[in-house]
């Protein structure tokens, strides 16, 4: 199996023009130590939710209002080593931003639950 190069993202199955870097994180629990005297009584868990951090092209047909109005969309990422992932329920996790300069558009969306696909 090939080493992971590049992914493709799509948002409700539409392709995202996405530039090279895009992190996923799948999420998952955190754990906590509860120490006592000498020893670790035990362990408590919080979940942490996935997340996609994207560069988007600001090409012409690209609108940041839009992306930063969607709601519960399901992110696809596609990746060129066979190994696809999803996230549901995903949204901006803040307002993405659009640099002047580099003519890109960035920020991250985060979801309620991360499966491989």
């Amino acid at each position: 199996m090939p080493i992971l190069g590049s992914a493709v993202i799509r948002a409700n199955s539409k392709q995202l023009k996405t530039k090279p870097g895009a992190v996923f994180n799948p999420g998952g629990h955190t754990s906590k130590e509860h120490p006592g005297p000498g020893r670790i009584w035990g362990f408590s868990k919080t979940y942490q939710k996935p997340t996609v951090q994207v560069t988007i092209v600001a090409d012409e047909d690209v609108d940041v209002i839009e992306i930063n109005e969607m709601t519960n969309v399901t992110l696809s990422w596609e990746g060129d080593n066979g190994v696809d992932y999803m996230v549901t329920g995903c949204e901006p996790m803040e307002p993405f931003a659009l640099n002047e300069e580099s003519g890109e558009i960035s920020g991250t969306f985060h979801g309620i639950k991360a499966e491989k696909v």
